[in-house]
């Protein structure tokens, strides 16, 4: 009688497990920062944001890659839009692609690409702690407040189809 009963519990036992795994996929709504009337975002403490080109779509969140074309200058406030000497540009060829959120590039990037819309072009300024911080990455000195231009060009997730 045991044996008969198993199988029963075990799909019973799966089915729970799979309702709660698509409670826990479901995507829950962001709460993004809004820019303020000179279209300035404070995403965190160091690191603030703006809009130079509105996107589409649902907003990047943990765990999407995001697809992004990219030049970084160190920040300069005596230089026309802060932007000092620029570092390095993806030259808009080939995007460079980062999993939100993973740890795989700066706490910048991934507090300040966060919220990004397809097609959204952004200003974030970050500072050292947020950034490359007291070491420095070279050609990055030590204790640089950094200035990127992002355009996120892709938004994908495992468990969502890519949108473009």
């Amino acid at each position: 009688m045991k044996l008969k009963t198993l199988p029963a519990t075990f799909c019973a036992a799966a089915m729970l497990v799979a309702c709660g795994q698509a409670k826990q996929d479901a995507v829950e709504p962001v709460a993004c920062p809004e820019a303020d009337e000179s279209g300035i975002i404070q995403i965190a403490p160091g690191l603030t944001g703006k809009i130079t080109n509105r996107g589409y779509g649902r907003a990047a969140v943990a765990g999407d890659y995001a697809d992004v074309h990219t030049t970084l200058w160190l920040h300069d406030d005596n230089a026309p839009g802060g932007r000092g000497t620029e570092i390095w540009s993806s030259g808009g060829v080939e995007p460079f692609q980062f999993m939100l959120d993973s740890g795989q590039v700066i706490k910048g990037w991934d507090l300040g690409v966060a919220c990004m819309q397809i097609g959204e072009t952004r200003e974030l300024k970050i500072a050292a702690e947020l950034g490359y911080g007291a070491r420095g990455k070279p050609p990055v000195p030590p204790n640089a407040t950094l200035l990127f231009e992002i355009e996120l060009v892709k938004l994908t997730d495992s468990n969502r189809p890519a949108a473009e």
